[in-house]
């Protein structure tokens, strides 16, 4: 992105990795982060007679099933449409609809950070290159965790069945491909010392929170 004011890393890591996690460590040093599915649910709620455009494409495209009873997105619903086998060209088609709409919002709010002061901002996205998020970062970090892990941590997490689980890393990419695609790797597998290694990133590149 090579902002002027602002540097601006990729958090990236498949379902269940602990990128939340990891971000919350990088806060304690001072900075801060965009959690892009935070971003999604402000973007998805109804609002009565003025739904936002997101959410409106979405229904537009999925229907009115997609819908909770107060007009809200039901993820359940989508997530059954989108996730099914042989969906695949349907995931895509959300994934167009909410990146856009997404892009948007981050793209504020790194521009608020970066007034208020901020030297440097994570980006946490699932999809960071799916999305093309990663064109907006300097830096990018993949946030890795053991298959069985992810699964346990999404089931506890999401209160889904564990083949929806399996269902759901399986349409995201692999380890092997996110790893080449990033600058690092930051192991969260219950054991490694998360805080040292965020803290040797920070050392290494030169970062500074605000």
């Amino acid at each position: 992105m090579n902002h002027e004011k602002i540097t601006v890393l990729g958090i990236c890591g498949r379902s269940g990795s602990g990128k939340g996690y990891v971000c919350g460590i990088f806060n304690q040093f001072g900075i801060p982060s965009i959690d892009t599915d935070s971003v999604y649910k402000s973007l998805v709620i109804g609002c009565g007679d003025a739904p936002s455009p997101c959410l409106m494409e979405i229904t537009d495209a999925f229907g009115k099933c997609v819908l909770d009873e107060n007009g809200d997105l039901n993820k359940s619903a989508l997530a059954d449409i989108v996730f099914a086998p042989g969906n695949a060209s349907r995931l895509k088609q959300l994934n167009a609809i909410t990146h856009k709409h997404i892009k948007e919002k981050t793209l504020q709010t790194i521009a608020l950070l970066a007034d208020a002061g901020n030297s440097a901002v994570l980006i946490d996205a699932p999809v960071l290159f799916e999305s093309g998020f990663d064109r907006l970062c300097d830096l990018k970090f993949y946030v890795r965790a053991p298959l069985e892990l992810s699964v346990k941590r999404i089931c506890a997490r999401d209160g889904i069945a564990e083949d929806h689980a399996r269902r759901r890393l399986d349409a995201q990419m692999s380890d092997s491909a996110l790893q080449a695609l990033c600058d690092g790797v930051i192991e969260n597998d219950g054991v490694a010392d998360v805080r040292m290694q965020v803290a040797e990133i920070i050392r290494r590149f030169s970062l500074n929170g605000q």
